[in-house]
């Protein structure tokens, strides 16, 4: 058989190609699995001795059949039965900051490292013409480049369920457009291998993302019994902070950062005999003979989608992360100062604490210079929100070390913020406290 035979055969119908498709592309299909997981739903009652309100859901996530499911159900296999964990890995590496005490913990969470990540691509969109304070000029007349932006949200509720948007709505669209590629070959020549394989593959898929476990990781947080401030940022040498303020019975940010769920009791027989139906499909898929066209247009489908759900840029509240702007300052931006105007003017020392002292009053971001200087500010929002944040972005210890400090106006400035510091976060939780009162009266 010549060579151009060959070809045309093979492009006229596959051959020895669906199989091994099938075991691409196992990591897109858990991410994937991780972005979709949002929709709850309950399907028994809760025990009074089950701590875990996730204990009696399951979820139904949009993940066409793909390429990659095969791959996938080995790989979490030996995930299930080793550290009894579904939930990938975070792919943006964060760090996550007590404000109250400057405890810094890495993060474990994908939740909050995909929301970082997402604030972040969405801060670097921005255009000039979008951002709300128009960047001040140098002496140049040049825009002058952003330092450090902190960025103060507080929990706007906790009881409200993850929501679904559009990508969620596409999931179920492209099974939909699956399933009726997949019917052609069974309507116009009567060969119903392809929707088969299509269905089952589907079924299956729908089967691996509605465990309990998956909502049991994504969401491993407790409930706060006191206010706690909790900032998410990349570290010295990004230009980005999150820090979000929760009150008492909101999540706990800062434990989901570490938190790990148990597993299930099912879990692992469920992958299992999973595990075994996608085998049987892939030996299924091997010894189909025509119409293979079909199904590598059903599986292509399928992979753009997982590929799209695995990356796409989806707001907080899909997350289960239900954010406002914080409402005395939600934004603070620190400018690179102008090098042929100078630094700031220093001011006078201080000496010696009396007790009276009180920070200088708020700048507009305008004002604000250079990563020390948003750093003040936000001080002067949230106590204890610059000064646990100095360390990481200035590292070294400061209980009170003049070393990262350039000029008598900084070091005034933290003196007082140390010295301050302990009545300035009670006199804020009192604040927060009243202001979580009189959302509750206006709700009822």
């Amino acid at each position: 058989m010549s060579l151009g035979s060959i070809l045309k055969d093979q492009w006229s119908n596959p051959s020895d190609i669906l199989s091994l498709l099938l075991l691409i592309g196992g990591d897109i299909v858990q991410q994937a699995i991780a972005q979709l997981v949002a929709l709850r739903i309950p399907h028994r009652r809760k025990l009074r001795d089950e701590a875990d309100d996730n204990a009696y859901f399951f979820t139904l996530a949009p993940v066409a059949f793909s390429f990659g499911w095969v791959a996938y159900a080995f790989n979490s296999l030996m995930t299930v039965f080793g550290t009894g964990t579904l939930m990938p890995a975070p792919d943006t590496a964060i760090v996550v900051v007590n404000t109250a005490n400057g405890y810094v913990r890495d993060n474990n969470s994908w939740v909050l490292g995909r929301f970082f990540r997402d604030w972040e691509i969405g801060l670097d969109e921005m255009t000039d013409a979008h951002w709300p304070d128009p960047a001040p000029r140098d002496s140049a007349g040049q825009p002058r480049n952003v330092s450090l932006r902190v960025d103060i949200l507080e929990v706007a509720s906790s009881v409200d369920p993850p929501a679904v948007d559009a990508t969620w709505y596409i999931g179920w669209v492209v099974i939909a457009v699956q399933l009726g590629v997949a019917v052609i070959p069974w309507a116009v020549w009567g060969d119903w291998a392809i929707f088969l394989v299509c269905g089952a593959g589907t079924v299956f898929s729908l089967l691996s993302s509605s465990l309990p476990q998956w909502i049991s990781e994504k969401w491993a947080w407790r409930r706060l019994w006191k206010s706690k401030t909790v900032v998410l940022t990349r570290g010295n040498g990004n230009r980005y902070a999150v820090a979000v303020i929760c009150r008492p019975g909101d999540p706990d940010i800062e434990a989901l950062a570490s938190a790990r769920a148990a597993p299930r009791r099912y879990t692992r027989a469920m992958f299992l005999v999973l595990t075994v139906l996608w085998v049987l499909l892939l030996i299924t898929v091997s010894g189909i003979q025509d119409n293979r066209w079909f199904l590598i247009a059903v599986g292509g489908m399928g992979m753009l989608q997982n590929m799209w759900a695995a990356s796409c840029v989806r707001p907080a509240s899909t997350l289960g992360l239900h954010l406002k702007p914080y409402e005395p300052r939600s934004r603070i931006i620190g400018y690179q100062s102008d090098r042929a105007v100078g630094k700031p003017r220093d001011e006078p020392r201080i000496t010696q604490l009396t007790g009276e002292e009180e920070l200088p009053a708020q700048r507009d971001n305008i004002d604000v210079s250079d990563v020390m200087g948003a750093l003040m500010e936000a001080e002067k929002v949230v106590p204890g929100l610059g000064g646990c944040l100095v360390p990481i972005f200035f590292p070294g210890n400061l209980h009170y070390d003049e070393g990262p400090l350039y000029g008598n106006r900084e070091k005034n400035f933290w003196e007082i913020a140390h010295a301050t510091m302990r009545m300035r976060r009670k006199e804020h939780a009192r604040w927060v406290e009243r202001g979580q009162r009189e959302d509750a009266d206006k709700a009822a």
